[in-house]
């Protein structure tokens, strides 16, 4: 696993590269293909324009009075008499009608657009009012040139006039008009961005369960030997004469295989309520208990083991009522184990209060010890199945990291809550609430 993780990392994150560009690649690729469409259509209409301008104009003279008083003397000569016009026919709102009727033909109603017309010489003589903002930027703008000649003529020759339309802001118009492809890419490139990060969370998931399995086996492996090796060397000296002739010994190794026989229960006992947390329907049996005579049994039981340290285990039992509905088997271990860790991560004295108080028809345990304490990642890890707090790379108590996921699990099914609180160097607080 550790050497194949990398290798279907980079796998992915390429692939992942790939499907992006490619995405990338095409919705450029359909901007580029969507502007040639929209300066084509634009071409088009300028030459619906132009070809309705010029069936009103036309090749011949037409006479125009000069911008002078037409006086009769002997300037007044034959140039007075000039060709029409675009601007003679049209004025500015008539041409920029036309164009927006021609747009609106090929479905570019809603393109904003400027307008000029040219005379022969190229100079303007009829513009809209944003003309000049938008002609010179020809990199964020379509600019269709239409020339318009006069219907009437046979064989064109410019030079002639000229109709410009320009539509500024077209990659703006491009976006907008693309808005729904676009959502759709970026949502598809979120979806496999998602299902990166997923796979990615999921196969370091795997491989920290590997890791924790196989911590797990070797634990329990170890944890089953040391008694059953005990047992073995117990039953090795009850067969020598020298021990089968003293009741003493035979007493003194019969109890270490008793004590050994215990343990390995024990051991079984956790594995099976591992195996109880992954079977959800595992109905409880619920009955009245008296919730101190169950506190104080466990407490009795742990006596042995208490008496091997100095230690001091006071009981605070205030609730009232005392009988609640729960699962005494269950509740039974969740004590236990609750118990057992705070002898197990205490100091060299043992100092465990447990209390009981009635909090608005609930009832609520709190074990209280002055322990070694926990830190913040430890709390947050607590309750995961086969997590064991530990110090530095060297896990200080042994266990299987089963009791605390077991306990959460019991509470939970009980529709109780359980909160811990701890500091390291000061000890651990963990209450339990529970239903009547």
């Amino acid at each position: 696993m550790k050497k194949t993780f990398p290798v279907i990392f980079v796998l992915i994150a390429l692939s992942i590269l790939g499907i992006l560009f490619i995405q990338i690649s095409w919705l450029q690729g359909l901007m580029f293909l969507q502007k040639n469409q929209l300066s084509d259509k634009l071409n088009q209409a300028g030459v619906l324009v132009s070809n309705d301008v010029s069936k009103k104009m036309n090749s011949g003279l037409s006479f125009r009075l000069p911008k002078k008083s037409l006086g009769l003397n002997d300037d007044y000569h034959l140039h007075n008499f000039e060709e029409t016009t675009i601007s003679d026919i049209y004025n500015y709102k008539e041409m920029q009608k036309k164009i927006q009727l021609a747009l609106e033909k090929y479905g570019l109603s809603d393109l904003p657009f400027e307008f000029a017309i040219a005379d022969k010489k190229g100079n303007i003589e009829m513009k809209s009012k944003k003309f000049e903002d938008v002609f010179s930027d020809e990199m964020n703008t379509l600019q269709a040139r239409i020339t318009v000649i006069p219907a009437d003529i046979m064989e064109p020759t410019g030079p002639f006039e000229t109709i410009i339309i320009v539509a500024p802001n077209i990659r703006y118009y491009l976006l907008r008009s693309l808005l729904w492809v676009i959502v759709g890419v970026v949502l598809f490139i979120i979806v496999v961005l998602a299902a990166f990060f997923i796979t990615i969370r999921s196969l370091m998931t795997q491989r920290k369960l590997v890791e924790i399995k196989k911590d797990f086996i070797n634990n329990m492996t170890h944890e089953l030997k040391t008694p059953l090796a005990t047992i073995s060397l117990a039953v090795d000296a009850l067969k020598s004469t020298k021990v089968n002739t003293d009741p003493k010994s035979v007493d003194y190794f019969s109890s270490i295989i008793k004590e050994e026989n215990i343990r390995m229960n024990k051991h079984v006992e956790t594995i099976l309520q591992a195996a109880q947390l992954d079977q959800k329907e595992n109905e409880l049996n619920k009955q009245e208990v008296d919730l101190h005579d169950l506190i104080m049994g466990v407490v009795d039981s742990f006596k042995l083991q208490l008496e091997g340290k100095p230690s001091n285990v006071q009981t605070i039992l205030e609730a009232n009522p005392s009988i609640i509905k729960v699962d005494e088997e269950h509740l039974l271990h969740v004590l236990s184990n609750l118990i057992d860790n705070a002898i197990k991560y205490s100091k060299n004295d043992i100092d465990i209060t447990i209390q009981t108080k009635t909090l608005h028809n609930k009832t609520c345990i709190r074990i209280i010890d002055k322990g070694i304490g926990m830190d913040a990642n430890a709390r947050k890890h607590i309750f995961e199945k086969f997590y064991r707090a530990h110090s530095g790379n060297v896990h200080d108590v042994k266990g299987y990291g089963l009791g605390m996921s077991y306990v959460k699990w019991v509470i939970d099914t009980h529709k109780g809550q359980i909160t811990v609180h701890s500091e390291i160097g000061v000890g651990t607080s963990i209450e339990i609430i529970l239903p009547n």
